[in-house]
């Protein structure tokens, strides 16, 4: 390249000047410009922008500018000129939210705020960035350092094209420049929108920025780089996915499936895996991951680090995506049918490479989040005596096991239990269900059928306290008929739809929330309607 030839050329004429020189003062001088010149022409040999080390804040250190002040003093003194004397705006509008300039100066903030740029991303390594933070400014800057007429590596391309697409796609004002606007900038901008819109070329690309900025050009090397991105398929974004993996889940589920999830999800999206552990819960990875701008974050184990991803999201624009991992995973049956349990792997990751998202209903028990069911009873003594080496080895037959025992002691409370905003009545039964939704496996909440998780409304089953361990078996069946059958006859199983049931009983109650065991001197469940957002398999 001509100008790795310029500087080198520099370089070896400033230590002749320097050798033929009889004063020392100018000896050091000439020397001192060789050096930074032979600095500069290997650094452009390498293609190595950091040698500038500029800072996060774009700001480059004072032992560096004394180091190479020769080379700064004349790229400043171009760069001043050719601004002076250029024919365009320092700050041009490509798109919506997406500005193209030259190198940025304090002068240029008044016209920034106007225009409502939130966000700078500098392309250059030689020089200061604008310092925002000074001006009181609140604006994010990114610096994707790259030499005068270099290309960046593939790594920084697609780490400026994420960084903008974050901040557009947040509704944020992005403004990209280089020294002046006409090289680096228009590179890191084409392909940026290479990406959005990957039916165009090259050349229209090119032609989209010039029609804001005629001074924008790129050189063969810039362009034969870019056509080469472009013609690879690396340019064309992927959305990021965050995976949340419990890595105990189900036994070690995770190490086994890892490879196959990986495989069909990888040529989709940008992966990133976020593993729990005993210190860092589902719930405080998930929103490292939102932290870090996925938009999509998938629930990787058993339905316990579903609802703690899944309190990240509700309330928010971002998708839920669940690879059931855990023993019952209930949620991912209720979501994907009975071939959830077949093949579990495949159901669920066809599902969020199709992209269907469905709201659902989630609900506040005690301000904590249940996306299942809340149980006292025979469904609580289920889960509290569910062993667990029996679930890792038996899975779902270590929790029937463990119902048909609690069933068979017949235990009954007596509680008083509000719907909605009727009277309270006091109950005696064995097992109480609150649903926001439960496959038919969850065979105690099906008083009313398969809970509707999209329909606002709670499912309440409960059942009246009988003489003998017999007749709960046969309310058993009867309860699991009742998602094949319309049967309503039988007066000891009741069953009620609701938007707030509040529970209380005489002293601690004992509950579970979605597989996890709790205690409360009351309970109160709100339901929240259509308030997460999940992805579910098309409709046919």
């Amino acid at each position: 390249m001509f100008i790795t030839k310029y500087y080198g050329l520099g370089a070896l004429f400033s230590f002749l000047l320097a050798y033929l020189s009889g004063f020392l003062v100018l000896k050091v001088l000439f020397i001192w410009i060789g050096l930074s010149l032979t600095a500069v022409t290997i650094a452009y040999l390498f293609h190595s922008p950091k040698i500038f080390r500029k800072k996060i804040d774009g700001s480059i250190p004072y032992y560096i500018k004394w180091i190479f002040v020769p080379f700064l003093i004349g790229t400043q003194a171009y760069n001043a000129r050719e601004r002076k004397n250029d024919s365009v705006p320092a700050i041009q509008k490509v798109r919506d939210n997406l500005y193209l300039a030259c190198r940025l100066f304090p002068s240029d903030m008044p016209e920034l705020n106007h225009l409502k740029v939130k966000a700078v991303l500098d392309v250059t390594a030689e020089f200061d960035g604008l310092d925002v933070s000074a001006h009181g400014e609140n604006m994010d800057y990114l610096n994707v350092p790259v030499l005068d007429h270099q290309s960046p590596s593939k790594e920084v391309l697609m780490e400026a094209i994420r960084w903008l697409d974050n901040h557009i796609s947040d509704d944020r004002a992005v403004v990209v420049h280089c020294a002046l606007g006409r090289g680096r900038s228009v590179l890191v901008m084409a392909a940026y929108l290479l990406s959005k819109s990957p039916e165009l070329t090259v050349d229209q690309a090119l032609e989209e920025i010039n029609l804001s900025r005629s001074t924008a050009r790129l050189n063969k090397f810039q362009l034969k780089k870019l056509k080469k991105l472009h013609e690879s398929g690396v340019l064309t974004q992927k959305n990021k996915l965050a995976i949340v993996v419990n890595p105990v889940a189900g036994g070690g589920k995770w190490q086994d499936n890892e490879d196959e999830i990986i495989q069909r999800l990888s040529p989709h999206f940008e992966l990133e895996v976020y593993q729990t552990t005993p210190e860092k819960s589902g719930a405080e990875m998930a929103k490292l991951a939102i932290s870090e701008g996925a938009k999509q974050v998938i629930a990787c184990g058993g339905d316990g680090t579903l609802t703690e991803v899944a309190s990240q999201l509700v309330g928010t624009d971002l998708t839920l995506g669940i690879i059931p991992m855990g023993t019952a995973n209930a949620l991912a049956h209720a979501l994907y049918g009975a071939s959830s349990k077949v093949t579990p792997i495949v159901i669920a990751c066809d599902a969020i490479i199709a992209g269907n998202v469905l709201q659902i209903d989630t609900a506040q028990c005690n301000d904590e989040l249940t996306l299942l069911v809340v149980g006292i009873g025979f469904e609580q003594r289920m889960i509290e005596e569910a062993d667990r080496d029996e679930k890792n080895n038996n899975g779902q037959l270590a929790y029937l096991g463990a119902l048909y025992d609690a069933i068979a002691t017949n235990d009954a409370a007596e509680l008083t239990i509000q719907i909605d905003d009727q009277e309270p009545k006091t109950i005696h039964t064995g097992s109480l269900v609150i649903a926001n939704a439960a496959p038919a496996t969850t065979v105690l909440a099906q008083g009313g059928g398969l809970p509707d998780f999209t329909d606002g409304l709670l499912d309440v089953t409960w059942l009246v306290r009988t003489e003998t361990a017999g007749e709960n078996y046969l309310k058993l069946a009867q309860l699991a008929l009742r998602t094949m059958f319309e049967n309503d006859s039988d007066e000891s199983i009741v069953h009620a739809r609701a938007q707030r049931v509040k529970i209380s009983g005489n002293g601690k109650l004992k509950y579970v929330v979605d597989g996890e065991n709790r205690q409360a001197e009351s309970i109160e469940v709100i339901q929240k309607p259509r308030s997460l957002k999940v992805f579910s398999q098309p409709e046919a």
